[in-house]
């Protein structure tokens, strides 16, 4: 905290102002299941949020532009170094990894929104 003086209405007052971080938008990488993992009848894709301040951010997910909400995992945001990371597993079976065209994690910071998205026929 940094103590400043500033002058309302002809009379002094003393406030204190915190300068924090600058706002540095995420950084989102989505990883594809493992093929050890597709064996085994399971699918999880791994959104990685990482370089970004301050703190808060949402993930959702989307299956071919359809929110999903049912097996999603996010982790709260951990600090690194003056930033932090977040991470977030959607949970599926391999026929339903299969069965849609796209995958996207949807990423809000701040007002701003950045996706990425994951196609199965990009990971054969």
């Amino acid at each position: 905290k940094t103590k400043r003086w500033i002058i309302c209405d002809s009379c002094w007052v003393y406030v204190y102002i915190k300068i924090g971080q600058p706002k540095s938008t995420p950084t989102v990488t989505v990883f594809p299941p493992s093929s050890e993992e597709l064996k085994e009848n399971k699918a999880t894709l791994v959104c990685l949020i990482s370089n970004f301040s301050p703190s808060g951010v949402t993930v959702a997910w989307k299956a071919n532009g359809t929110p999903i909400t049912q097996g999603v995992d996010t982790s709260n945001p951990t600090k690194e170094g003056n930033k932090f990371m977040a991470s977030s597993f959607l949970h599926l079976t391999s026929d339903q990894w299969r069965s849609h065209n796209s995958f996207t994690c949807q990423v809000t910071h701040e007002g701003d929104t950045v996706e990425k998205s994951l196609s199965p026929a990009e990971c054969l």
